[in-house]
């Protein structure tokens, strides 16, 4: 490199001339180029490649609280729409889906509350979004029942983690709901850590309420082959992460399992990479392992993920027009693609 190769395109200003659509202001983004705006420019043109890339399968991974605070419909959309192929979540995401799927709701709330007496009304709290407790009970009961239901017809054969992802799509009516839009567009969702959530406490009672009934079995290690025969068939991939944790990792392990290594890499995290935890690392650390290719495109967005996620998706929607993705891979119930 000399001196004049790193000053070949100058920052253009941000200009608001009136009434600007999002993909408008994205574009003003990418002028400037600079910091967190040149960042979020840069994941709607990744985002934009993956789509019309038609040998690219889309992983969507999920966690945190996205889905209490508001993005619900707004991932259900995405499946319905094919701009997502697999979702890779934490339980807990998928049990505030279930929460709505039946009925209940969340509330916004604040982060400057007397917690005791959120406790005596029974209220729970996450940061600034409160659950009442008895929508968690409803919820206890309605899976304790799908538990025996799924239970009774399975036989005591043990499921993957996206087969009773799928199981619980099936007996939910909710349009809106992720689980329920899943499972009738065909879209695997992966809960690899669905223990530790309301999935797996539940099953505690489930399981205790008598030795005369089929008992429901999950193993999450058969998801292994699976997801990673997902990205072993697609010849290429890419990932959207929304968080990181155990979602991020299960994405970025298939594709280094598998032997292929990520074309695409979009994440949006609050994470650090100080701490050497992986919901903070870089996305260039991934290339030492042989997770995401070295020539890959892909970008960190540091922001929160409710504020960054929706103008991302509506930036990209606004681009795509009429335009109608089919996925590379079809997947049958039991989440394998052809």
């Amino acid at each position: 490199m000399e001196r004049k190769d790193y000053l070949q395109t100058p920052v253009k200003h941000i200009k608001i001339d009136g009434t600007l659509t999002v993909d408008q202001l994205m574009q003003q983004f990418k002028g400037s180029g600079a910091l967190g705006a040149g960042r979020l420019s840069s994941a709607c043109d990744i985002y934009e490649k993956m789509l019309k890339d038609k040998e690219c399968t889309i992983f969507l991974a999920l966690s945190g609280a996205v889905v209490p605070a508001g993005m619900r419909t707004l991932i259900t959309d995405l499946i319905r729409k094919h701009l997502v192929d697999v979702i890779v979540s934490t339980g807990a995401c998928m049990v505030h889906d279930a929460i709505e799927a039946i009925g209940g709701r969340h509330y916004i709330g604040g982060w400057a509350v007397n917690d005791t007496e959120l406790y005596k009304y029974h209220l729970f709290r996450i940061y600034d979004i409160f659950v009442p407790e008895e929508d968690y009970v409803r919820l206890d009961f309605k899976l304790s029942e799908m538990y025996d239901d799924i239970a009774a017809q399975h036989k005591g054969e043990s499921l993957a983690s996206n087969e009773f992802s799928w199981e619980i799509g099936k007996r939910l009516s909710d349009k809106n709901s992720i689980l329920r839009a899943a499972y009738e567009e065909n879209v695997p969702i992966f809960l690899p850590s669905v223990r530790d959530s309301e999935f797996g406490f539940i099953h505690w009672l489930h399981s205790a309420q008598g030795k005369s009934k089929p008992v429901l079995q999950v193993d999450a290690f058969k998801d292994v082959p699976t997801v990673c025969n997902i990205c072993a068939k697609s010849p290429k991939n890419g990932m959207i992460v929304i968080g990181g944790g155990v979602p991020r990792n299960t994405i970025q392990s298939s594709a280094l399992a598998s032997k292929k290594g990520l074309d695409y890499a979009v994440v949006i995290t609050l994470d650090r990479p100080e701490t050497g935890g992986l919901s903070g690392s870089t996305l260039e650390e991934t290339v030492s392992w042989g997770k995401m290719k070295g020539q890959a495109d892909h970008v960190m967005v540091i922001g929160e993920a409710l504020m960054v996620f929706p103008f991302l998706v509506a930036s990209v929607t606004e681009r795509l027009g009429d335009f109608k993705r089919t996925p590379f891979l079809q997947f049958d119930k039991a989440g394998k693609g052809s």
